[in-house]
């Protein structure tokens, strides 16, 4: 009963969640459900993993259950450790020379945290909706260390459950059961556990369920259940037919691969049934022999192909090296790096996790051995990480040669600027002024913040500032995607602000994108206007073609871009600034005054964005402290006309 044989259907199954794992980071808006295939892995690691747990409390070994309890533990170290190490370790390497510098350090962190087994919580400060945009080439790592986390601590908490005693398999089964009810709760209802949260320093109980162990592990001991009901109900596969296995499958391809989009929670819990039936009733073995054996041979290597394959498609969706031509797509790219994550998982398989994987059986402890081991494993990748995170903080002393980047315009004040989200907004009086001028829009609005401060103070008024980065100005809650999710409620005590303080004018600024629809914005300027007329449009600045270069800092293999400082006026033209002409004209047709910074930066012929030895630009569309500055005579002008 303790022992498991090996099953071709398991390691199928593994190939399956692998392969919908790495597809969904290829391509997520093709394969929305695939990130399940790794609930899956939580499942057949709850099956697999049982029986190991058992024979600590069942098998007779020389030095008793904390001797069988120190070479699970061994076990699980060879088993894991090593191919993760050199991963890492590659990857770190990798990532530095032809990586974005900007994402070294975040990297770095993740690094750390994964040599810790908390990557779960470094992914979760990284970024804590697992599913916004975020290009960490480490974030993968959380579900190991949710994995290592329960490898750790269930068998210690059996271990003082069953101290002395003897009759273990029932006491095992019920601890299963309350752990998975408590998992399971946590789970559909996260703020159960805010305080303990709050007290580690999560601040989003609800989000930081999906990395926390407690709220997984219910998917790990239903495994563990499924393998118990191995002895319990014998042969009850013959039960299940053909066609109902062939039928379950269906449902698993179409929700690991095909289009859907069902809610996380619901999601998670399906495919862990249908995982569970799966495995119990052997359904994988009515495919086909030369498709299981192709499921098989991925299976057998998914961990190490599970490893590499994120590193690997970052480097190639968002190193400028992988960059052909203009093409942003990076399609090929990313079909290169999906089959390389196959390749060099199979080269690791062969020559790491098999070469390593016979230290763990053996029962001795080689204690000169394994502190080598933890030297290699540990210690060195984690001297890179931090090495890697120090050169970012610190510039990488000088070697990096790149362009001093100029102070940003928004950021004269941070409490009020690019994030405010919650409210009250910053006010800035001046003696004696008498109106009052507030700024409201994205962080097209927040670049200007400073030079709307300085203009009221030559123009005797009194300024306001409610930005808020990313956020387009609107009213009502629509099937459009915001940036930030607070959006629209951090407008309504914007507009509620107006109706009760009713300022003298509203300058309003929100960059045009010309794949947005525009209604939501119009209805917001037409329902501010009925109570204050007075409202100034800030048009779209000038975008430069470069825009996906300029102050980016290039791959350290790769040298210094030196972006141009002016550009001809008839490469100046794009979709967005089109729709922003449109968008002005049509303002302007309702009564709202607009204006057009483009002649501060361009004449007749050209465009800078370099002027007495200062950038204009802090980024690709953003000003500069310098060159928002060039934006007060027009605004004070507006003012003192007002």
């Amino acid at each position: 009963m303790s022992k498991t044989k090996y099953r071709k259907d398991i390691q199928a199954l593994r190939g399956l969640a692998v392969l919908a794992v790495v597809l969904f980071h290829a391509k997520e808006s093709y394969f929305p459900l695939g990130y399940l295939g790794v609930d899956v892995f939580f499942i057949i690691s709850g099956f697999v993993v049982t029986p190991l747990i058992l024979r600590i409390f069942t098998e007779q070994t020389i030095g008793g259950r904390f001797s069988s309890l120190k070479l699970f533990y061994k076990r699980r170290f060879y088993r894991l450790a090593p191919a993760l190490a050199v991963v890492l370790a590659i990857s770190a390497v990798a990532i530095l020379l032809i990586g974005p510098p900007g994402d070294h350090s975040r990297f770095a962190i993740q690094g750390v945290a994964t040599l810790l087994l908390v990557a779960n919580l470094g992914a979760y400060k990284g970024s804590p909706d697992y599913f916004a945009p975020n290009p960490n080439p480490l974030i993968h790592t959380w579900s190991l260390s949710v994995e290592e986390q329960i490898y750790i601590f269930l068998p210690l908490v059996l271990f003082l459950v069953l101290f002395n005693i003897r009759n273990v398999k029932k006491i095992i089964s019920i601890v299963f059961v309350l752990v998975a009810a408590f998992s399971f709760i946590t789970f559909l209802v996260p703020r159960i556990l805010l305080s303990v949260y709050n007290w580690v320093g999560i601040e989003f109980a609800s989000q930081f369920s999906f990395y926390s162990p407690l709220s997984r592990v219910w998917q790990f001991i239903l495994g563990g259940l499924c393998y118990f009901s191995l002895s319990r109900y014998q042969n009850l596969e013959n039960r299940f037919s053909r066609v109902s296995s062939l039928v379950l499958i269906g449902v698993m391809l179409i929700v690991l691969f095909g289009p859907l989009r069902v809610e996380q929670k619901a999601s998670s819990i399906l495919i862990s049934l249908i995982a569970i039936v799966i495995i119990r009733f052997r359904s994988l073995e009515t495919l086909p022999n030369f498709i299981s054996t192709k499921l098989e041979w991925l299976g057998d290597r998914s961990y190490s192909i599970y490893l590499v394959h994120l590193p690997l498609l970052y480097l190639a969706k968002y190193s400028l090296l992988t960059k052909f031509g203009n093409m942003e797509s990076r399609v090929i790219q990313t079909i290169i790096a999906v089959i390389a994550s196959i390749l060099l998982g199979a080269l690791s398989y062969s020559r790491i996790e098999n070469r390593f994987r016979n230290y763990g059986k053996n029962s001795t402890l080689n204690f000169k051995k394994i502190s080598v081991t933890l030297v290699l494993t540990l210690v060195a990748p984690m001297a890179i990480f931090v090495s890697i995170n120090s050169a970012a903080k610190n510039d990488y002393w000088g070697i990096y040669r790149g362009i001093i980047k100029p102070p940003y315009a928004g950021e004269f004040d941070p409490k009020c600027l690019r994030d405010s989200k919650a409210g009250p907004p910053c006010i800035y009086k001046n003696k004696s002024a008498t109106k009052t001028v507030l700024l409201i829009g994205d962080s097209h609005a927040g670049h200007i913040s400073q030079a709307v401060v300085d203009s009221a103070k030559i123009a005797n008024w009194n300024s306001v500032i409610w930005t808020h980065g990313g956020c387009r100005i609107k009213f009502r809650q629509t099937t459009d995607v915001d940036f930030l999710a607070n959006c629209v409620e951090n407008n309504q005590r914007m507009k509620e602000w107006v109706l009760a303080n009713k300022p003298d004018a509203i300058i309003a600024s929100e960059y045009i994108v010309a794949t947005y629809p525009q209604d939501d914005l119009k209805s917001a300027l037409l329902d501010l206007k009925s109570t204050i007329p007075n409202i100034l449009l800030i048009e779209n600045n000038p975008i430069f073609p470069d825009e996906k270069n300029y102050m980016v800092k290039q791959p350290l293999i790769m040298s210094p871009y030196e972006p141009p400082k002016y550009f001809k006026l008839s490469e100046m033209q794009t979709e967005d600034q089109k729709d922003s002409n449109e968008f002005a004209k049509w303002a302007r047709g309702k009564g709202i005054s607009t204006m057009n910074f483009a002649s501060l930066f361009c004449d007749a012929k050209i465009c800078t964005r370099y002027a007495d030895n200062e950038w204009l630009y802090y980024d690709d569309d953003h000003f500069s402290v310098a060159g928002a500055a060039r934006t007060i005579p027009q605004l004070s002008t507006f003012l003192k006309r007002s």
